[in-house]
Parts: C-alpha cells; structure tokens; sequence
C-alpha cells in the first residue's frame, strides 16, 4: 500500500506542479483520497531520494526535482520501499538481498524504463476521456 500510495503522490505533485507550483500535502491529500498524515510518512521517504523538494512558509507544498523523464519507476519504488530512514543498516541489506537483488531482471528493466513522465502522460489522458464521457450537448 505504501508503494501505490508513494507513486500517487509522485504523480499527483508531477501533475499539479508544473509551471513550479508547489502542491500542498493537503491538497494531494483531498485529490487522491489519502491520509494526510499517511502522505506524511511517505513525502520525507520521496524527499530524501531527492525526487522531490519541499517549499516551506504559508505558500509551501512540495514540487518535482527533476523532469519527469528523467525519474524511473524503479527510483521511485526504490525510494519508498526501502525506507532511507532507518538507521538498521543490517535490515535494509536484507531485504535489498533477499528481495530487489534477487527480483527478476525483467521486473527490473521494466521499471526503469518506465518514466514518472510516461506514468502522468496516461493518467492525463484518462482523466480527459473520462471528463468528454461526462460531457453533454443540448
């Protein structure tokens, strides 16, 4: 759940902070229908891995770092499951070697070479489909 939740927040703040908006936690929060004191949780993970940066003060919120081209799934996957935080050196080893190392190396050219831009481009085109299915002509 962390992950799906991780990747929302990626490309809702991808979506919604182009031109350098920032997005607020609160507003991710409202758009995607997660807690926010879960998004809370997930944000530092995200900003750590410098995927993105937060914006503090009464206009603060958080944008994408780099273009979404650039940032693959698997950064982000690798960011949010893992978490950078804990300070057990000996548990993050072990899962990155019981789990990621071992993962197939299809699962793992897959995700990178899926872009948080490829990710968004569909998710914009869904929402336009879904908002011309809504549409009525009198």
């Amino acid at each position: 759940m962390k992950v799906q939740l991780g990747i929302m927040a990626m490309i809702d703040i991808a979506t919604n902070s182009q031109g350098g908006r920032v997005v607020t936690t609160t507003s991710i929060s409202k758009r995607q229908n997660i807690s926010p004191k879960y998004l809370e949780q997930i944000l530092p993970a995200l900003r750590l891995a410098m995927l993105i940066r937060s914006q503090k003060g009464s206009n603060g919120g958080y944008i994408i770092t780099k273009p979404c081209n650039q940032i693959t799934l698997k950064d982000i996957l690798s960011d949010v499951y893992f978490d950078t935080n804990n300070k057990n050196s000996t548990m993050i080893d072990t899962i990155n070697d019981d789990l990621w190392n071992n993962m197939t190396s299809y699962l793992q050219n897959y995700t990178e070479k899926i872009t948080l831009k490829d990710i968004c481009d569909d998710y914009r085109q869904r929402l336009d489909n879904q908002e011309a299915q809504f549409m009525y002509y009198i």
